[in-house]
Formats: structure tokens, C-alpha cells, sequence
């Protein structure tokens, strides 16, 4: 099994820069803990939100509910995440491109990383992040897994992410059986 962790990008860089995992970010924003965590989904566009989809979410916001060492690093509990089609499609797009193309990274063959495909999606982000993963055949493993990794679990507790997507893409034809790919973000 595989994890792999993007960095958090704060802004929108110049081409090919990267910023560190930690960053301190001001939000403006005083929303409240959702009681419907899907909410976020109906201001962008529908998209099918599948019982793997929505266990995934609650299992993010279960862990962001309770504060959590990632690493040497202490988080504070944050407020649950809401689910956006857009992030769902970017990760969907690089899932699938993973798996088709037998590769596991978060730059793409091309040199693309996640700013470029959040931006595809006509996402306008003021924050951005990814967290992947290879061969791991349940929602369990992959956030268990996730938490367990500094980086991961950083991009999970990081109150600078509002929304998320994710896709889990099976790859019968290449290395891995499953890719999953979770895509943070936080909509100016």
C-alpha cells in the first residue's frame, strides 16, 4: 500500500512552485459545524454522491472533530469539510489518469500537478491540497493510513480546507489494484 501527500498550496503559484505543509492561513468564514456535511455539493453542480463517497467524508470529518498529533505537530479540532463536485472531478480526473497511465505521483506524465487540475475543474481556490493513495481496498484502510503519515494527517486537520472530493479508481492493468485520490480545497 501506498500514501503520498501534496503540499498545501496556499495561493495560486507561479508554474511549477510548491510551498511548504504548513501554512498559516486568517479565514474569514465563522461557518458553523454542519449538520448536512453534503451541502457544499448543491452550490456546484450535482454529482453522484455514493455511499463510498459519503463514508469517506464522515470519516475525514470524524477525525477532524477530535484533536489529533500529526507528526510533531499539534491540530485543534476543525470544522467538518463539505462536499464539492468540483474537487470530486479533479480527483477523479487524476484517479483515473494514475491508473490508466501506471503511475502513482501528484504530478501528472505532463508535469501537471493539483493546481492545474483543480483549476481545469473552474475551481477558484485560494487553498489547495491532495492527499493519494495505491492499493488500499477500503475507506478505513486509506484514512487509517492517511492519519498515521505526518503529512497526510496535516492536510486533514488543516482548518485552511473548507471542502473536498474524492475518487477511488481500480487499476486491474496496472501496478496497483485501487488508486485513491482526496482533493482539498478552500473556494475564494
Amino acid at each position: 500500500m501506498k500514501n503520498s501527500v501534496a503540499n498545501l498550496l496556499p495561493k495560486r503559484p507561479s508554474a511549477g512552485a510548491l510551498f511548504s505543509l504548513l501554512v498559516v492561513m486568517l479565514m474569514g468564514s465563522s461557518s458553523s459545524w454542519a449538520a448536512n456535511e453534503r451541502d457544499g455539493a448543491n452550490a456546484q453542480g450535482e454529482c453522484e454522491f455514493t455511499d463510498q463517497k459519503q463514508a469517506m467524508l464522515s470519516s475525514i470529518n470524524e477525525a477532524r472533530r477530535q484533536p489529533r498529533q500529526c507528526g510533531d505537530q499539534d491540530f485543534e479540532a476543525v470544522e467538518p469539510l463539505t462536499w464539492s463536485c468540483k474537487l470530486e472531478a479533479a480527483a477523479e480526473m487524476h484517479s483515473q489518469d494514475m491508473a490508466e497511465n501506471d503511475y502513482f505521483s501528484h504530478t501528472d506524465p505532463n508535469g501537471e500537478g493539483i493546481e492545474q487540475r483543480v483549476s481545469t475543474q473552474d475551481y477558484n481556490w485560494q487553498a489547495v491540497g491532495e492527499n493519494i493513495a495505491a492499493g488500499h481496498s477500503s475507506v478505513s484502510a486509506v484514512v487509517n493510513g492517511w492519519l498515521e503519515s505526518p503529512g497526510h494527517c496535516q492536510n486533514i486537520m488543516s482548518a485552511a480546507f473548507t471542502e473536498m472530493g474524492m475518487a477511488k479508481v481500480n487499476g486491474s492493468d496496472s501496478r496497483y489494484s485501487t488508486y485513491w485520490t482526496q482533493t482539498l480545497g478552500n473556494p475564494r
